[in-house]
């Protein structure tokens, strides 16, 4: 009796049978799509899709392209945590946005983040009025850079960030936004008086020597939980600077203090205050004094306060000192000319 061949095996190259996926297939099928809800379990995000097209249609606003982008992303992977925007919007397309969130209590949201978009004091509005609502959504992370805010953005964040406002965030940054001193004000009104914000990053925001002293009202404050605090390119002079470091003084949970190019100098009050902060915050490890007015004299004065204090990590300077001083100065955070200071 005659045996009928075995298959002749087909090559992966080759067009599937009917009903057979391909080996093509198989490696390029498309990503898997969001779990459906539990039945009775509500879909935030097809409520949100729903409420925010009804929106748009009322108020005939046009498409924002970095929305388009997070739907894109919630279809195909199911999750977008972070929401980011880096181009310029129509301002009432980003209020609809996020009014459309608040209508239906969306809290799946970690991060948002306006980049460069020119949005202004209005989309902090637009974003406060969302962070507002209840339940307080999980956002931890709230970014506003070179966004075009004034004092009047400010003190929304303040209203939003103060004591009987959103106890999330834990992350602000405000770079590049030329408020100066009025917005510093404002902007401490609410977070003098929070205890939650951990990261706070306020660089080159034309914060004037009338500046500090806001700056330490939030430092001061008992419950305060700030554990980075970044000044950078600032106007602080020595006045503000004196005033900042009076505050972080009694910061016992800040860990790295950054006050590069402050332009304050090494002045006999300077030196004195800052002697006074490396021996009685010993939490307060990192320090960036470097881009300002400090002397091979003053950075000498400030090598000699660190020699018997085993906490400092890294305190940077300024770049203009002696190799002599700036090796002791390696030394001294390196930990080897420390009594008592154990290796790892």
């Amino acid at each position: 009796l005659l045996r009928p061949l075995p298959p002749t095996p087909r090559s992966p190259h080759l067009p599937a049978r009917l009903g057979e996926p391909s080996f093509f297939a198989s490696r390029h099928m498309a990503p898997k799509k969001k779990p459906a809800k539990a039945e009775g379990e509500v879909d935030l995000f097809e409520e949100f899709k729903k409420k925010h097209k009804k929106n748009e249609q009322e108020f005939e606003t046009p498409k924002i392209p970095a929305v388009q982008e997070i739907m894109k992303k919630m279809e195909e992977l199911g999750e977008c945590k972070a929401w980011c925007f880096d181009s310029e919007f129509d301002p009432m397309a980003f209020r609809i946005l996020w009014h459309s969130l608040e209508q239906v209590h969306y809290n799946e949201i970690s991060a948002i983040r306006v980049w460069k978009c020119r949005g202004g004091d209005e989309s902090v509005r637009s974003i406060c009025y969302y962070l507002d609502s209840d339940p307080k959504p999980p956002v931890q992370d709230l970014q506003f850079t070179d966004n075009g805010l004034t004092a009047l953005g400010c003190e929304f964040l303040a209203r939003t960030l103060g004591p009987n406002g959103n106890k999330e965030i834990n992350l602000l940054r405000l770079d590049y936004n030329p408020f100066g001193t009025p917005g510093m004000e404002k902007l401490s009104l609410g977070l003098s008086q929070n205890e939650k914000l951990r990261h706070l990053s306020l660089q080159y925001c034309n914060i004037g020597q009338d500046g500090g002293q806001y700056v330490a009202h939030i430092l001061m404050y008992f419950r305060c939980a700030l554990e980075v605090l970044k000044l950078r390119g600032n106007y602080l002079g020595n006045p503000g600077i004196v005033d900042v470091l009076s505050g972080a003084r009694r910061a016992k949970a800040l860990v790295e203090l950054d006050v590069y190019d402050n332009k304050f100098s090494d002045s006999p009050e300077v030196i004195t205050i800052l002697k006074d902060l490396f021996t009685n915050n010993i939490s307060l490890s990192r320090y960036d004094l470097s881009g300002n007015q400090i002397s091979d004299i003053g950075a000498h004065q400030l090598v000699q306060a660190m020699i018997p204090l085993s906490h400092l990590d890294k305190v940077f300077v300024t770049e203009q000192v002696s190799t002599k001083t700036w090796e002791a100065l390696e030394e001294v955070t390196s930990g080897k000319g420390k009594k008592g200071k154990k290796k790892k």
